[in-house]
């Protein structure tokens, strides 16, 4: 179940007095979003001991085994077994490894997701992936296991910095570019003014609907998931290779270069260049606009072969990509060569 609306705390409130049985509700946040998970709480006026909220790292930063072992070891520590309750307040890095510690603890308990930034909104928290990284590969270690309830609300777009929201800004692009047509028009205008809530109500809602009928059909990626991943096989790349050089870029930055990057890609192997061309000029002229430059990569593209070739979705040694070759108009499992793509990345 998927909640959108601005009485977020009504909504939580009516959920778990719906939950059946009298089973422990534990909470886990990041340093960043540990104030408006206590407000949270608060709002809901449920009795939640200290011991069962837990803090971690923000951002990628959660995403370890290091990390996963110490929220099993609390949850075990607070008595929690397979009736419990985990709820996952914050961004996409917590709600990736929260539903993993989730759907690894006694082999699978529930949990709610409530997304607190833009790009958990329209995407993290949706689908079902839950996973973390191994070193700076992204998402290695994951499951698919959908949350029982997702809860959306615009309320928190406020408390964002303008990075934060840009980040996630990346991937309404991206789904703007699956969808085409209107939603494709829609993302190449300005965003809406922050306090305008029905207008990014809307515009939250339109992208959940999109992703959800799309995971919907193929859950666990063996098709037009796979369209999802436009701009996150050379994203994912920079994004690693950010850290590497200790230059790190934010997730939503690496994917809006990566769609550039990706989009040059699919000239070459498109059906109509001329249209394809046309995205890509589009596209570079948007993303420069709103992003910061990445840093210079020309020394390292050996580096970001490496993270590419590595990526998981890759078979028998084969770089596939998910391109667009306009909007409305995206493929999966494009099989590019090596010297293609680090043409477009010295371009």
């Amino acid at each position: 179940m998927i909640w959108t609306g601005l009485d977020i705390a009504t909504a939580l409130s009516d959920a778990l007095e719906k939950r059946p049985g009298s089973s422990p509700v534990y909470f886990l946040c990041s340093a960043n979003t540990h104030s408006l998970c206590l407000s949270l709480i608060e709002m809901v006026e449920i009795n939640v001991p200290s011991s069962h909220v837990f803090v971690v790292p923000d951002g990628e930063n959660a995403k370890t085994l290091s990390t996963c072992e110490s929220i099993y070891l609390w949850m075990q520590s607070a008595g929690a077994l397979r009736n419990a309750l985990l709820i996952n307040v914050g961004g996409g890095a917590l709600c990736d490894v929260g539903g993993f510690c989730a759907a690894t603890y006694l082999r699978g308990i529930a949990f709610w997701n409530i997304p607190t930034t833009l790009l958990a909104m329209v995407d993290a928290s949706v689908g079902g992936k839950n996973g973390i990284n191994l070193l700076h590969h992204k998402n290695y270690i994951g499951t698919f296991q959908q949350p029982e309830k997702v809860f959306v609300s615009p309320h928190w777009l406020s408390t964002l910095s303008h990075p934060e929201l840009l980040s996630g800004w990346a991937e309404v692009i991206k789904h703007g570019i699956i969808a085409g047509g209107k939603h494709f028009q829609q993302v190449m205008k300005p965003r809406p003014a922050i306090s305008d809530q029905q207008a990014w109500l809307g515009l939250i809602e339109w992208n959940i609907k999109l992703k959800a009928r799309i995971v919907e059909s193929d859950f666990i990626e063996k098709g037009d998931r796979k369209l999802l991943n436009l701009g996150h096989t050379v994203g994912h790349a920079l994004e690693s290779w950010s850290h590497d050089v200790k230059l790190p870029i934010s997730h939503g930055c690496a994917v809006a270069w990566g769609l550039v990057y990706e989009t040059k890609i699919a000239i070459k192997v498109s059906p109509n260049r001329a249209e394809t061309q046309r995205l890509y000029e589009d596209l570079k002229m948007l993303v420069k606009s709103i992003y910061d430059p990445i840093p210079r990569i020309e020394g390292d593209i050996a580096v970001l072969m490496n993270y590419i070739q590595a990526d998981k979705k890759n078979e028998h040694h084969a770089l596939l990509f998910s391109l667009a070759f306009a909007p409305g108009d995206c493929h999966y499992n494009i099989n590019i060569d090596a010297e293609a793509v680090v043409q477009a990345l010295n371009g």
